[in-house]
């Protein structure tokens, strides 16, 4: 079988005959009501998927029906000018989550499709040691951490060089990339990024050269070149007052189909900080599975294969701040972001709270525990949990120190700057806040800890003598180790105690 992108067409006109193709696409045509031909032609050439379907006329919709199986979520393409009327093409488009999505360019999106198809996923950051000020900046400047580069001064009428990155970023002209800088900045100083393409094979031969403004910046900053460069990424600024620079995110682009993977979503704060999702429908059946993604510098998505393995509709999150992640706490906004995408989900597959799982592993644990407490759902299933992230940070100074010294940068995020003793406390009191008030009587919590966690050493008393209060029933099973010790029994654990809810809670079976 090609490695080239399977492109299926149902249609009246081929468009093949009327555009030139990229070169990585097989095209395959078919007529309207020609489901026969195209699983024969499925069949003869291997194909178990497409890697995008386009549909002209959102009637001849219907065609996919008896190919439900075999086709991929959020690669179903169709026009946005008109909804179709049937309902049993509605209840379709909704489980394999189709996108409707401009077809009057062809040629176009067709371009668009060829880089936005790519297999797997990526993306990364450069955070706040990255960056270079211009040593002519007389201002206040500071590191705080990995978090943000502040600055306070004058930095003149006119725009000037005031930050540079020490990396450039690679980019091909079959995946392009598109950048999101998180800051905060004064109403009285102004910002704009400076962004170069180096020719390929060049140290200093620009070829090109873009300016984003602040307005440019409220989107992704997509980087559509037809050919391959590094890029050179600045900041000017004018004005006085206080900047504060945090990370420059680089992803591969999926332009407007999704983020990191096709269909993936992303919630923005004030602060222009980001959480992940992501949401397969699976069999559309229940529970909701909810995973959180664990503490990853590589920017993306964790843990798709376990949970399409489970069958179930899932969604997961992961969160790209700091270095690695902020546990998914966050102001007022994100963190109803975050529960409004699970209401979202949830209504629309209508399921109810009590068919619904939260689960994660390591900071996903904190995450999934953190949120249960709003849900009260029918189980909770985690590996390595975390609950104390300010005792995190304060056995940090003298306990272990060394080893997660990212906690500092987590309290003082959370925190407001502030990394005193009674920071810490607050930090934990806010998710016992929450986690104590919930009603778990109907919960099932599945807990795989290690025995000798040395994060974390008060998380797994602490949730069981809050869980007996609260009524909650209880599996656990521990595993010799550290906190990043025998991550393999750990997670067999965490599968074992997901396919006991679903077998006896949900009628599933493996």
């Amino acid at each position: 079988m090609s490695n080239k992108l399977q492109i299926l067409q149902i249609g009246t006109k081929n468009w093949s005959h009327d555009y030139e193709l990229p070169e990585n696409m097989d095209w395959h045509f078919f007529w309207p009501g020609s489901t026969t031909a195209i699983r024969k032609v499925m069949k003869m050439e291997g194909l178990k998927t497409f890697s995008a379907v386009l549909v002209e006329n959102p009637e001849h919709l219907s065609d996919l029906l008896p190919l439900m199986r075999m086709v991929t979520p959020y690669t179903i393409f169709y026009p946005d000018t008109a909804e179709p009327q049937s309902e049993d093409v509605q209840d379709f488009l909704k489980k394999t989550c189709a996108q409707a999505t401009d077809f009057s360019n062809p040629a176009e999106l067709l371009r668009l499709l060829s880089k936005a198809l790519f297999r797997g996923q990526y993306g990364d950051k450069l955070v706040a040691i990255d960056m270079i000020v211009n040593p002519a900046f007389t201002g206040q400047v500071r590191y705080n951490g990995y978090e943000n580069l502040e600055l306070l001064g004058k930095y003149g009428d006119d725009f000037r060089p005031l930050i540079s990155w020490k990396y450039n970023i690679r980019a091909s002209d079959f995946n392009p990339v598109e950048l999101w800088l998180e800051y905060e900045k004064d109403l009285t100083c102004d910002i704009r990024l400076i962004v170069r393409n180096i020719q390929d094979g060049s140290t200093a031969n620009f070829v090109k050269e873009r300016v984003f403004t602040v307005e440019d910046m409220k989107s992704a900053l997509v980087l559509d070149d037809d050919f391959s460069s590094f890029i050179s990424v600045s900041l000017e600024a004018r004005g006085a007052g206080r900047l504060k620079i945090g990370a420059l995110h680089q992803r591969l682009t999926r332009y407007q189909f999704g983020k990191y993977v096709l269909g993936g979503g992303i919630i923005h704060n004030d602060k222009r900080e980001e959480i992940n999702y992501f949401f397969y429908p699976g069999d559309f059946k229940p529970p909701l599975n909810i995973y959180f993604s664990g503490y990853r510098r590589a920017e993306g998505f964790e843990g798709f294969g376990i949970m399409k393995y489970l069958g179930a509709p899932f969604i997961l999150f992961s969160d790209p701040r700091i270095d690695g992640g902020a546990f998914y706490l966050g102001d007022e906004y994100l963190e109803n972001g975050i529960r409004n995408v699970i209401q979202e989900y949830l209504d629309l597959l209508g399921f109810s709270n009590k068919e619904l799982i939260l689960s994660g592993m390591s900071m996903g644990t904190y995450g999934s525990m953190y949120y249960s407490s709003f849900f009260e759902p029918r189980a909770v299933i985690v590996a390595k949990p975390l609950t104390n992230l300010g005792l995190i940070a304060e056995r940090g100074r003298l306990e272990a120190p060394g080893l997660f010294p990212t906690a500092f940068d987590i309290l003082r995020h959370h925190s407001k700057g502030d990394a005193s003793i009674d920071a810490m406390r607050a930090l934990d009191d806010r998710f016992w806040t929450a986690f104590k008030k919930a009603d778990f009587s109907q919960t099932i919590f599945g807990l795989s800890y290690m025995k000798e966690e040395d994060y974390d050493p008060r998380a797994f008393e602490g949730l069981v003598e809050a869980l007996y209060h609260s009524g909650a029933h209880i599996m656990v099973k521990g595993t010799s180790g550290r906190h990043n010790d025998d991550s393999a029994t750990s997670t067999t654990w965490f599968m074992n105690f997901y396919k006991i809810v679903l077998e006896q809670n949900f009628g599933r079976k493996f």
